[in-house]
């Protein structure tokens, strides 16, 4: 049988790191010989797509084998080529799937917080250990302003560098300086502050928020039930019930004092 994507795939193949491209090609013959249609979409990836895939939560990390030609990503396939995304499960890509296993990769399909069951990863001796002809695999990009694979992709590492205090509160303080708000950490926030601290972004100016304007109505009645009125309020006893308890008026019954109180507390 010949693969319907039999091309496509060799030449994503092609574009691995030297050790992992061999298992590949094994897995890959494995397949041709056990008619196991699948199509091998996506293997070398920039930093500026892996950036994207983090901040649309498709991925979780900047330390992504892709990355570093140590990772394809493969989906099954029908004869007509069409992708069959429920269709990990099929017996014939499971049978794939422990075969790449053997070989040495490491299948996202097993992760306990992120599953991807498209992902297979071949760890090598360790991220970015495999080599391109005996060189180690750099990051190629044809991405306009992408920078290698050697500066920072960790905020972390990225603060540590510059000898700033990389804790997690200093971080929420430039997370919230650069507005970004209710920091937590996750891997999209801390990608977007990256990019914010190696662009040389300055921090957001924090304008004060202005103050509610004071309610404008009858400022000569000594009536709280004619001042509602001018404002256009409900000024029902329950409502002035309401707006008692708000202002701190307790055990409002509507008396002479507690009106008067409660006319210049909404007056201000």
């Amino acid at each position: 049988m010949t693969l319907y994507y039999l091309q496509r795939n060799l030449d994503n193949i092609a574009k691995l790191a030297h050790n992992t491209k061999a298992k590949a090609l094994k897995w890959h013959e494995f397949l041709v010989k056990n008619d196991i249609d699948i199509l091998i979409y996506e293997t070398i990836r920039t930093e500026a797509k892996q950036r994207e895939n983090v901040k649309n939560g498709k991925s979780q990390t900047m330390k992504s084998y892709h990355l570093v030609g140590q990772a394809l990503d493969f989906v099954p396939v029908n004869s007509k080529g069409k992708t069959l995304w429920d269709g990990y499960e099929a017996a014939d890509v499971k049978k794939a799937i422990k075969e790449a296993k053997r070989l040495g990769f490491e299948w996202g399909g097993d992760w306990k917080r992120f599953i991807d069951k498209p992902h297979l990863q071949y760890n090598y001796k360790g991220y970015g250990t495999d080599t391109y002809n005996g060189s180690k695999a750099d990051t190629p990009s044809k991405d306009k302003g992408t920078q290698p694979s050697n500066i920072a992709t960790s905020i972390v590492d990225y603060l540590k560098s510059k000898g700033m205090d990389s804790s997690f509160s200093n971080r929420e303080k430039l997370a919230k300086q650069h507005g970004i708000d209710d920091y937590e950490g996750t891997p999209e926030q801390n990608t977007l502050l990256l990019e914010k601290l190696q662009s040389g972004a300055k921090p957001t100016e924090t304008k004060p928020k202005p103050k509610p304007s004071k309610p404008k109505g009858d400022m000569k009645t000594t009536s709280v039930i004619d001042y509602l009125k001018s404002i256009n309020v409900d000024s029902s006893m329950a409502n002035r019930k309401k707006l008692a308890k708000k202002h701190g008026i307790k055990n409002y019954k509507g008396t002479g004092p507690q009106n008067d109180q409660l006319l210049k507390k909404l007056r201000g």
